[in-house]
């Protein structure tokens, strides 16, 4: 299990709806973890089409550029001096994804809180090829917020149910102690998800004659149970509630479809791994659960240094995942 530290918490911000919904989890965060709370801005210079202007070029940036600026960052800040929430104010200049990992990296940020759809170009910026990029390079766990239709928060970042997928991959193993540490936190429960892919359709008739689809199914669901069982046995002594859970599709959907049924209040995911997150982070399949997803995301890339975890990793970090082509393992 590893205890989540976030003493440190950057949140960028491009003024539009979906970033001070970001801000409203950061600031709760923040208060949650006695964080120091920095909210940056970055000045895009960038030509319509994402081309990076020279640094040099001094109508970058005028006078009345800076003006507008420094207004919508008061504001945008409103909430955090109606609340008296202590925070640290950035803004700088350059390409966007470059200056927030720059930012995180010299607080140096333990968690960063971000709006996933911004205003204009910032579509572009948050999501797409920059989200996988802030993704994979970010030094810190992604806090990701998206539209939250329908949902009544008792407050922002009051976290209650946790769904937590894993595909058995060290990263995702990471992802389950962040996950379960702070469920323990917030005294959450939390469903470990497990989705088997690449599995016929028990009513497709085309795999009728070759395999016996429901046991191949029940062999697979039981491997992936134990497996599941034994990351939170060696999780030590909980008070919070895990159920492992084993579903059957196209991991996103399953994933969704299971954080919406619980109504979650945040989705962990590891960044990377084997199986389905190899492909989640590489395009539209991350576009699919973040923008989708009527909850945060966050996403653990590795286990910081600033991170220590409590006690010897899982056994599990070497473990293949369970998939239809595991027939060594579900027949032994």
């Amino acid at each position: 299990m590893t205890t989540p530290q976030f003493q440190r918490i950057l949140c960028p911000t491009d003024f539009s709806q979906f970033s001070l919904q970001a801000l409203r989890h950061a600031m709760a965060l923040s208060r949650q973890f006695g964080s120091r709370l920095k909210i940056v801005h970055v000045i895009p210079q960038l030509f319509p089409g994402g081309e990076s202007l020279s640094a040099s070029a001094p109508w970058l940036t005028t006078p009345e550029v800076r003006e507008r600026v420094d207004a919508e960052m008061r504001r945008f800040l409103e909430p955090l001096r109606e609340a008296r929430v202590t925070h640290e104010i950035e803004i700088r200049e350059g390409d966007p994804w470059r200056e927030i990992v720059a930012t995180a990296e010299e607080m140096p940020a333990d968690l960063v809180v971000l709006g996933t759809h911004g205003r204009g170009g910032l579509d572009r910026v948050f999501l797409g090829s920059v989200a996988e990029k802030l993704v994979r390079r970010l030094p810190c766990p992604v806090f990701s917020v998206s539209h939250e239709e329908g949902r009544t928060w008792a407050a922002p970042g009051l976290i209650t149910r946790i769904v937590c997928a894993t595909d058995f991959s060290p990263i995702s193993i990471a992802a389950c102690g962040m996950a379960i540490g702070l469920a323990e936190k917030f005294r959450a429960e939390v469903t470990l998800l497990h989705v088997v892919e690449n599995v016929p359709d028990m009513g497709d008739p085309t795999f009728l004659p070759i395999v016996s689809v429901g046991p191949l199914r029940d062999d697979l669901e039981r491997v992936a149970i134990e497996r599941l069982s034994q990351a939170v046995a060696e999780s030590g002594p909980l008070t919070s509630t895990i159920e492992p859970r084993v579903a059957f599709g196209r991991a996103y959907k399953e994933i969704l479809r299971c954080a919406a049924a619980e109504r979650a209040d945040v989705i962990v995911i590891g960044a990377q791994g084997h199986g389905i997150f190899e492909h989640m982070f590489s395009g539209s399949n991350a576009q699919h659960v973040i923008r989708a997803a009527t909850c945060p995301v966050l996403t653990v890339r590795s286990v910081s240094e600033r991170v220590k975890p409590e006690g010897q990793a899982t056994g599990l970090a070497l473990a293949e995942p369970v998939h239809a082509g595991s027939l060594r393992e579900v027949s032994s």
